[in-house]
């Protein structure tokens, strides 16, 4: 019985003295999520779009590190390559999560002609945006952009390279240029002029020197490629015109006047062979009232649509031999006349004037109508010190041959 009490005691003095701490009980080990593997084949070398507000990554190292955000449909040209589910893409060493972009259905591609004038420094919040004030990206730190574009009184935007296209950055958004020397700017570049084609296999060759054999377009077409000629966009030859931007020594400007079906069926398919520009003057009245699909596809493949006028594209001013009825219509009527072609062409702020004539009046005309740059059928090359308004071209010819196309555009 004593034995028993002292047991009792030993134990009732360990409990009022705390006694050893039971045992800790361990937290369970969260584990990292791991991110679910996709399959990015479908979305390499492709135009795609942004499907949300989409992270953009910029890889640093073996690391990739938040630059900024795209935002919702912007286009990009997605590259060959990835990493993991992250695709990289084209202008740079960018990369977007492959849940964030789909496969555009568009096929159009992003490039730049201009010679690049300095560089931009950004603030450490910043957005870029497109030629109609669109934002595209919103970016996270201050970066350096390459500027290929000079601002201006009236538009206040360097126009930088980004994800291998040119975008708009707002002054109040960059700390400095740095400008740098350019080399190898060209002082006046030439604007061919083309009109129809045709293939001389199916139809008889025509009396008429507007019209040029699809072999010879080739030839042309080929010469151009193989021998360094950047073909520029409108915009470009805009830019250049405005003095805010510099293009290459060998730069031309190709023009197709009146928007024929000869165009679509014989003339497109060697644009898009040769991956070259050119600008589609259309007769925008003579179409359907909705634009035919030829058009769109053309236009996607680097064919620029701008007016040709709308109902103006013939004669009826009294007195006058030559020259549209924009010479001599009702001010009113022109400038509406012209704003609807402008709308047709979703945008467009290039003309080209019927039959290649004008006078102060439409020149007048055209400037109300939100028109930034015009062309004539006069012989010559453009330089920034012409009126804007009235530039020349030059004039291609059936069955001049190569060597004269040649001595036409070479300096």
């Amino acid at each position: 019985m004593k034995k028993l009490v002292a047991l009792l005691l030993v134990l009732l003095l360990a409990a009022c003295s705390g006694g050893s701490e039971p045992a800790a009980t361990e937290e369970p080990v969260q584990e990292e999520p791991v991110e679910e593997t996709i399959d990015v084949t479908p979305l390499l070398d492709i135009k795609a779009g942004a499907l949300r507000e989409a992270p953009l990554y910029r890889l640093e190292g073996e690391e990739l590190r938040e630059v900024g955000t795209l935002c919702e449909g912007t286009l990009v040209d997605t590259s060959s390559d990835s990493r993991g589910n992250y695709v990289r893409l084209k202008g740079g060493e960018y990369y977007v999560s492959g849940k964030d972009i789909d496969n555009s259905g568009r096929y159009y591609r992003f490039e730049n002609h201009l010679l690049k004038l300095g560089t931009v420094e950004t603030n450490a919040d910043y957005s870029l945006y497109d030629v109609k004030g669109r934002k595209l990206f919103s970016g996270s730190e201050s970066t350096l952009y390459d500027v290929v574009v000079r601002d201006s009184e009236d538009d206040p935007r360097y126009g930088v390279l980004f994800l291998n296209q040119v975008v708009y950055l707002n002054k109040e958004d960059a700390q400095g240029f740095i400008a740098d020397e350019v080399q190898g700017a060209a002082e006046s570049v030439p604007v061919l002029m083309y009109h129809f084609f045709y293939d001389e296999t199916k139809d008889p060759a025509p009396n008429d020197g507007n019209y040029l054999e699809v072999n010879e377009l080739d030839e042309q077409l080929n010469y151009l490629k193989e021998n360094g000629h950047d073909t520029l966009t409108m915009r470009e030859t805009l830019y250049f015109m405005q003095e805010r931007a510099e293009v290459p020594d060998k730069a031309v400007c190709i023009t197709i006047d009146d928007g024929d079906p000869t165009v679509y069926e014989y003339a497109y398919p060697l644009f898009r062979k040769y991956e070259l520009n050119a600008t589609l003057f259309l007769i925008c009245g003579w179409l359907e009232p909705e634009m035919p699909y030829s058009f769109w596809e053309m236009r996607e493949a680097g064919m620029e649509l701008q007016s040709h006028g709308f109902l103006t594209h013939q004669g009826g001013c009294e007195g006058m031999q030559h020259g549209g009825r924009i010479l001599c219509m009702d001010y009113e009527e022109g400038v509406q006349d012209t704003k609807m072609s402008l709308d047709y062409c979703d945008g467009g702020f290039a003309y080209c004037y019927p039959f290649g004539d004008y006078n102060d009046h439409a020149i007048e005309i055209l400037k109300d109508a939100g028109v930034k740059i015009a062309f004539t059928t006069q012989n010559g090359w453009i330089d920034p010190s012409q009126d804007i308004y009235a530039l020349p071209r030059v004039r291609v010819s059936g069955g001049q041959g190569l060597n004269a196309f040649i001595a036409s555009i070479e300096r």
